[in-house]
């Protein structure tokens, strides 16, 4: 459905495409992953939103990281720092 609404050029998209997302996240929670059946639901959603929680440290904290080098790391320091470690300019001490 969505590669249908993509392909066709359907207007609002974007609602199409998240919803359909939603859909097929709750379709493989409850008919793959078996969040919902069973005895041990609780610790199958425990280890669900540990592992969503760990995934959003990791993409958050990377971008956060990249940001800072990013604004820390100008173009002329980096070219001060390549012409400082091929030898190609003295020290300034």
């Amino acid at each position: 459905m969505a590669y249908f609404a993509v392909a066709n050029h359907a207007p609002n998209i974007l609602p199409i495409i998240l919803t359909l997302a939603i859909i097929q996240l709750f379709v493989q929670l409850i008919f793959f992953l078996h969040v919902g059946k069973g005895s041990d639901r609780i610790w199958n959603l425990v280890v669900l939103f540990s592992t969503v929680g760990i995934v959003l440290i990791l993409v958050l904290g990377s971008i956060w990281i990249m940001g800072h080098l990013n604004y820390n790391m100008t173009p002329g320091q980096v070219q001060e720092f390549i012409l400082k470690d091929e030898s190609l300019m003295p020290d300034m001490k």
